[in-house]
């Protein structure tokens, strides 16, 4: 048997070496965009970022060779980093009908089985516009007002439990995005510090920072998911099994359980309930496995960084002691003093949503995004972009571009209220063109209103040593969709 595996390797080898090989002889039209010389077959693979920060790497390569474009090859596939957000919005929004395709990463879209059912890696096709049509019906701006109340009650439960154990703010902030996405999604009141559909989404979701942390090399070597676990270098193959079945629990177990609960006629309003509702004994498979699918897409989709954003915003009070003060005075000075924030006191609170879209640029949640996958031939600005191109916008670069943001290290709410120098809205932490953030509105109400109730009720300072100095935070960020 191994003997048999080793020629299947050995043949596989030579084949991938004959096609770059050919790859190589035929000259593109146009040159590449700018990028670091690579070497003969592995192309730049001593230039991709192997540790956390590999979109600073990118936006360096990118300041050094004077270009908003960046273009790397890895064994024959063609990696484009756009570092500016002219370069992101000309070819992701304007060219949007041949770069709103998914790349097929094999780690997660096949050997997790993601590309079946998580949104974010569908390819760009009729199934996508489907899923997407019928999330909107959900999360459209008007739409996402009907979920205030939920939003609100779990804000305010986070401010209880912050007040009984606020050492434990990092376990508390996500709890209260789990209790208002699972409410929204599937109805459920959860245990308001430890709930089982929280604690098992999350022990689920671990199975894909570690996919992407182990099993890359699948991505780039394809042909090794044919092999078995035990060959050299892709041992996560044994545990992949296991993080699938995890993904595929979290998202059937609380399907089931709405599915009881209507026949019983007992379901809470939610978005999995509407759906299953609208089922009929003429539905399609497909439309009967998209109400299991999508109501998790909602929850997974947007716990990791919505529960980032208001970490990040925390991290930014204690940072920035003179934001806070300020963002308290105006609340004070609106609602009067021991009065917490509502939906209804957005507009008269300008400065908290100043906040809000400095925490979004400050530390965006996606430093390089989901990668878009580039389905015919293009040139831009001169330089040739082959069809298979993976495309990933550096919305860290984007959003810490000097001319558009000075100073943009620094946390400063007040550029987005300057009426002469206004800094233009963090969109791009959202992404761009048609693979733009369903849940984007959802998740900034949620924000909002949590971030409101925390400043009004409470003071942000850093820890305390022994001797009664001041610690200062660790500036430390990991990213689950960083590359």
């Amino acid at each position: 048997m191994s003997f048999t595996y080793f020629q299947l390797f050995a043949a596989s080898l030579l084949s991938v070496v004959t096609y770059l090989l050919l790859q190589r002889r035929q000259r593109p039209p146009l040159p590449f965009p700018p990028g670091p010389k690579g070497l003969p077959l592995i192309g730049n693979l001593r230039d991709l970022p192997n540790e956390p920060g590999s979109w600073l790497k990118y936006e360096k390569l990118g300041r050094d060779i004077g270009s908003d474009i960046l273009h790397l090859e890895l064994f024959g596939m063609h990696l484009v980093v756009l570092n500016s957000e002219k370069a992101s919005n000309d070819l992701l929004e304007k060219r949007s009908s041949i770069y709103s395709d998914r790349p097929q990463l094999k780690t997660l879209a096949e050997l997790l089985d993601l590309g079946s059912w998580s949104l974010s890696f569908f390819p760009y096709g009729s199934k996508w516009r489907d899923w997407t049509k019928a999330l909107y019906v959900h999360l459209q701006p008007a739409g996402v007002r009907r979920y205030h109340p939920v939003q609100t009650k779990a804000a305010r439960q986070l401010l209880s439990n912050l007040l009984d154990t606020p050492q434990d703010f990092l376990k508390h902030t996500r709890q209260m995005v789990g209790q208002a996405t699972l409410k929204i999604a599937y109805g459920f009141d959860v245990d308001p510090r430890d709930d089982p559909n929280i604690a098992r989404t999350d022990d689920a979701l671990q199975g894909i920072s570690v996919a992407q942390s182990r099993g890359n090399i699948f991505n780039f070597v394809p042909f090794l998911i044919h092999f078995p676990w035990w060959f050299p270098g892709i041992g996560f193959k044994k545990d992949a099994d296991i993080y699938k079945r995890k993904l595929e629990q979290s998202r059937d177990i609380p399907y089931e359980a709405v599915k009881r609960a209507l026949e019983e006629n007992r379901a809470a309003p939610s978005i999995a309930a509407s759906m299953i509702t609208d089922l009929s004994e003429k539905s399609t498979p497909e439309a009967i496995f998209m109400a299991r699918g999508l109501p998790h897409n909602i929850y997974a989709g947007g716990i990791d960084t919505t529960t980032a954003a208001v970490q990040s915003f925390v991290l930014a009070m204690v940072l920035y002691p003179e934001v806070q003060k300020r963002a308290r005075e105006e609340i004070d000075s609106v609602l009067g003093h021991g009065h917490l924030p509502e939906f209804g006191d957005q507009d008269a609170l300008p400065y908290l949503k100043a906040i809000l879209y400095e925490v979004l640029r400050w530390n965006p949640l996606a430093p390089l995004g989901v990668p878009h996958l580039l389905t015919e031939n293009d040139v831009y600005n001169g330089y040739f972009i082959p069809a298979g191109s993976m495309i990933f916008f550096n919305s860290w670069a984007i959003l810490h571009d000097p001319t558009t943001y000075p100073e943009p290290s620094k946390f400063k709410p007040e550029r987005f209220l300057d009426p002469a120098a206004r800094a233009p809205l963090p969109d791009a932490t959202f992404g761009f063109g048609r693979r733009i953030c369903p849940g984007r509105f959802l998740a900034l109400d949620t924000v909002w209103i949590t971030i409101a109730g925390m400043l009004a009720a409470f003071e942000f300072l850093p820890a305390i040593d022994a001797d009664g100095r001041p610690v200062p935070p660790a500036q430390e960020f990991v990213f689950l969709l960083a590359s």
